[in-house]
């Protein structure tokens, strides 16, 4: 159900704001109602930034020494961790986060210089057998110098060159060259150079020649890649900090939560006001929160106005209330609509284990989803979709009896029937009458969606709606079941005879149903018209939706296809790796061993990739043919001031 909201209003005195709003973050039972501007806050403002900042600060150094750290297990729960311990390790924290900076800026900036160094390294050993100091190479009053490299092809024309003095160096696909001109000839000289590919180069400002140079960079980066080790070892050893950082981060993200509510209370010079939703369940747990730091305030609760949007909170029974997860990947419904969990549930169960259909895998999905919760201990949707995946595998191990498959072996092979081991649903043996039962299904689920669509009519007061927009589907639907029903009982293994007495009655009623919701519709789906040949227009118009609907009945075919497709991939899977158990002697053991190995891993692939198929296909029938049919969606999720964490959870 829809849990009803309050509004809250509660007033304190200033100098207790503090206190009494981090009680109510402890009892996470109200979400905040901005009553300011935004440039409200002054100071607090900035403490939030400062929060913020700090909370990148440690972020990025976590990021740098996780790799570092102990990692729990994958199954592990997560690190549990009171307030106050939390607050404690922030000194600590901040002095680990500098360290851990400063050591990242260090190694980036030595990095950075041997990526130059490498570079100039690079562009001087075209000058390797130079024998002049680079310095030396400047020019002077009377002459102008040029250093750089050259095409070899070009060094002839150089060489002619009477005003060029030239000398070259390197090798010789690689020609570097210094060239020397009088100061009256450079004009000449650079016009020249720019016909023959030149290209210039400048000298780095470093001492002797380009040989010693490169002698100097070589050891420059033996020292730098030693401290770089240094550091990268000193950077390790900072793992055993991670847990100091973590417990510090989250509680700056309780200190910034704290901040965040504070900017959006309304503040006197001696009361402060708060506005907020409060679930209609939780107040007496508010005013708890309230009292056990002060006795002077004042509250009021009412309901929602017209013109305000509460938030959304379902609450269901301890079996529905995983599938919420599952509406919550949709979208939540309106506050003032109804909650589709506890009718999307036995559907959702149901559907799955069709679209799986495997004793095996139902077995292997429910105990891994059972193990995850035990060992993992997951809370929110984590939780919910480990719960679905659990009792979908329930539904799959039910299926799978029924059809009779055991990792894609049949009943007959594992228990070596002689007769055919009596299924009472053969999706390979008759998939004819498999994909007429799916069909049936459907119908039923559509069918299912107008009737709770009436319900929600009748308690608007609006019977017409109940009756004339979905009533009139209803008998359309279980009319065309009847009427093709005496058709599709021979498609059934065993079919089953009617008889022609009982066929022409079922017929004559589903053509009866089918006339009667048609009529319906035609009639009254333009009621609100006055004019009867709009009214008529319009009924026309509810009467082509039925296009729609079989639309939405056809697309249960998924159920049968991936429910084949399951079965026969496994089958794959097992025929490939019996192949490999064949030979003899050794080989007979080595491709025993490979194929075993190779059918855990095909296996698990398989079950990975028909769960998320079955998992979205089957949400898919959920989402657009059932909820079409009478979910409102559009509401938003209730987000109390709480305790939210990323790395630890808040022990009582």
């Amino acid at each position: 159900m829809i849990v009803s909201m309050k509004r809250l209003t509660l007033v304190g005195i200033r100098q207790e704001e503090g206190d009494i709003l981090r009680a109510l973050q402890k009892a996470g039972a109200v979400e905040l109602i901005s009553v300011t501007a935004d440039d409200d806050g002054g100071d607090v403002s900035r403490r939030l930034d400062e929060a913020t900042e700090r909370i990148g600060r440690f972020s990025e150094s976590l990021s740098a020494i996780r790799p570092y750290a102990k990692k729990p297990g994958f199954l592990a729960p997560a690190r549990e961790e009171t307030l106050e311990r939390m607050q404690q390790d922030v000194g600590e924290a901040e002095a680990a986060s500098d360290h851990i900076r400063a050591i990242l800026e260090e190694k980036k900036q030595i990095e950075a210089r041997l990526e130059k160094d490498r570079s100039t390294y690079t562009a001087l050993m075209p000058w390797a057998d130079m024998d002049q100091d680079m310095a030396s190479i400047a020019s002077t009053k009377f002459t102008q110098y040029f250093t750089g490299l050259v095409d070899p092809a070009a060094e002839a024309a150089i060489r002619e060159q009477e005003a060029i003095s030239a000398e070259f160096y390197g090798e010789p696909g690689n020609r570097a060259a210094v060239l020397a001109c009088l100061k009256e000839d450079a004009r000449l000289v650079t016009g020249f150079l720019k016909t023959i590919g030149w290209t210039d180069v400048a000298f780095p400002h470093m001492k002797g020649t380009p040989k010693e140079a490169m002698l100097a960079l070589e050891q420059d980066e033996i020292a730098g890649e030693k401290r770089l080790i240094e550091l990268q070892n000193e950077l390790e050893s900072c793992g055993v900090s991670a847990a100091i950082l973590e417990n510090a981060a989250d509680a700056l993200l309780i200190e910034r939560d704290n901040l965040a509510a504070d900017v959006q209370v309304e503040k006197d010079v001696s009361v402060f006001r708060l506005e907020g939703w409060v679930r209609s369940d939780e107040t007496d747990k508010v005013e708890q929160a309230i009292r056990s730091v002060t006795e002077d305030y004042y509250t009021e609760y009412r309901d929602p106005a017209e013109d305000e949007v509460p938030p959304t909170v379902l609450q269901n029974d301890r079996f529905n209330t995983p599938f919420e997860s599952l509406i919550n990947l949709y979208s939540l419904p309106d506050a003032r609509g109804i909650d589709a969990t506890p009718y999307m549930t036995p559907f959702y169960i149901f559907l799955f284990g069709i679209m799986l259909s495997d004793t095996g895998y139902g077995l292997v999905l429910s105990l891994g989803a059972w193990l995850f919760l035990k060992l993992k201990k997951p809370t929110g949707g984590l939780k919910g979709l480990a719960m679905v995946l659990f009792w979908g595998g329930i539904s799959t191990m039910v299926w799978g009896v029924l059809v009779g498959t055991f990792f894609g072996l049949d009943f007959d092979t594992i228990f070596g029937t002689v007769d055919k081991f009596p299924l009472l649903i053969d999706p390979t043996g008759n998939p004819v009458g498999m994909l007429l039962f799916c069909l049936l299904l459907g119908i039923i689920h559509i069918s299912c969606g107008h009737l709770i669509k009436m319900k929600m009519c009748f308690e608007d007061k609006d019977w017409q709606g109940a009756v004339f927009d979905n009533l009139s589907w209803v008998f359309i639907l279980i009319g065309l079941v009847l009427f093709a029903l005496p058709m599709a009982s021979t498609f059934f293994d065993p079919p089953f005879e009617l008889g022609w007495y009982n066929a022409l009655h079922l017929n004559t009623v589903g053509i009866g149903l089918i006339l009667l919701g048609s009529v319906m519709i035609l009639l009254f789906r333009g009621r609100d018209k006055k004019n009867p040949v709009m009214r008529l227009a319009s009924g026309l118009g509810g009467l082509y939706n039925v296009t729609s609907y079989l639309s939405d009945i056809l697309s249960y075919a998924r159920l049968l296809a991936l429910g084949i497709a399951t079965g026969y991939l496994a089958m794959v899977f097992n025929t490939l790796c019996t192949m490999l158990m064949g030979g003899s002697g050794v080989m007979k053991i080595v491709g025993f061993l490979i194929a075993v190995v190779l059918l855990v891993a095909l296996h698990l692939f398989s079950i990975a990739i028909n769960t998320l198929g079955t998992f979205v296909h089957c949400a898919r029938l959920q989402y657009v043919e059932f909820f079409g049919k009478f979910y409102e969606e559009g509401g938003r999720a209730f987000k109390p001031l709480q305790y939210k964490t990323k790395h630890v959870q808040i022990s009582k």
